[in-house]
């Protein structure tokens, strides 16, 4: 198969990495002309995974509409605040397509997950969402890993599963889009919460502590949108949350880290070199809470603490101190 990958990060050079290994004809876009230049002469990316090879059957490309006209199958790995202007200068000839997301945020002016911009830009195409407990570079290695590719029950997410698995990689189907989607997002709220606590020097009955209320959290926001609980308790859902709130490797708990120990938003997310979701999508949680009637607690806590200026330890302790109920 021929694929598209638009965005040459960490993520969408491990997707390159393993889908050539794979057996695709892949062409990598990113916006950098010399990184792809650099790719194309030296078989590396200079500012990922450097050591690791990106195979001959991998073209990288500066040029957007060359990669557009590679293939009708475009996997888009740009962060959530990239999608639009990407998909903008894409100008998409008319005609169906096929469109992967791996992208875990939500807008917050408009609320609207991955799939839904995509379809705001590509009227009558095929679009499934990627998500799973997966860092980009357990990928380029070929560490045995798993994910779930969702749609809406179009077919998509089955056709891709068998195209896209391996021996290394391992995908489930699911027709849970929305639930599939919101979990990936709003697992990074939870963990930029996992990583302030653990910033302020909490230990393991903390963290637990709110990564368990946080995955209670994700489950009322994802049933009240019409997600499916079984969607919170498997990969897209505990899965990937348990790997972002623990992992060394997740920019969100790393950003909460930060702020835990001190810093300001502003100058922890100028010196990362990578997009970390988490911060701008805790502003659509609130209202997405509200809009079906539950409540978001520790969302309403990252939002207070990373835009209002809120004391960190204030406010887990104003979480401990929620008026107590039944579990």
């Amino acid at each position: 198969m021929k694929v598209s990958i638009l965005g040459a990060g960490s993520w969408g050079t491990a997707l390159a990495i393993h889908l050539a290994r794979t057996g695709h004809d892949v062409c990598l876009w990113g916006r950098d002309a010399e990184v792809s230049a650099s790719i194309e002469a030296t078989r590396r990316h200079p500012r990922r995974f450097s050591d690791l090879e990106i195979p001959p059957t991998v073209r990288a490309t500066s040029s957007l509409p060359d990669a557009v006209a590679h293939s009708q199958t475009l996997v888009l790995s740009v962060p959530c605040a990239s999608l639009r202007s990407v998909l903008e200068a894409a100008a998409l000839p008319p005609g169906p397509r096929r469109f992967l997301s791996t992208a875990k945020g939500i807008e917050p002016d408009t609320g609207k997950r991955m799939s839904e911009i995509l379809r705001d830009y590509a009227a009558g195409s095929m679009v499934a969402a990627l998500s799973g407990p997966t860092f980009a570079e357990g990928i380029a290695r070929g560490d045995p890993s798993a994910a779930v590719i969702a749609d809406s029950g179009e077919g998509l997410a089955r056709e891709l599963q068998q195209s896209f698995s391996s021996s290394h990689f391992r995908l489930y189907s699911s027709d849970d889009l929305v639930g599939v989607e919101l979990s990936g997002a709003l697992k990074n709220v939870v963990a930029v919460a996992a990583g302030i606590v653990s910033g302020l020097g909490y230990g393991h009955n903390t963290l637990a502590a709110l990564v368990t209320r946080g995955l209670a959290e994700i489950g009322r926001i994802v049933r009240g949108k019409g997600g499916q609980p079984r969607t919170v308790a498997g990969l897209a859902g505990i899965g990937d949350l348990l790997l972002t709130c623990t992992g060394k490797q997740s920019r969100n708990r790393r950003v909460g880290e930060e702020i835990g120990r001190g810093r300001k938003l502003a100058e922890i997310l100028i010196e990362m070199p990578e997009v970390a979701e988490g911060p701008r999508t805790c502003l659509a949680v609130p209202k997405m809470a509200a809009e079906v009637g539950v409540e978001a607690p520790i969302a309403e806590a990252v939002v207070k603490v990373l835009y209002e200026g809120a004391d960190p330890r204030e406010a887990v302790e104003n979480l401990m101190t929620r008026t107590l109920r039944p579990e």
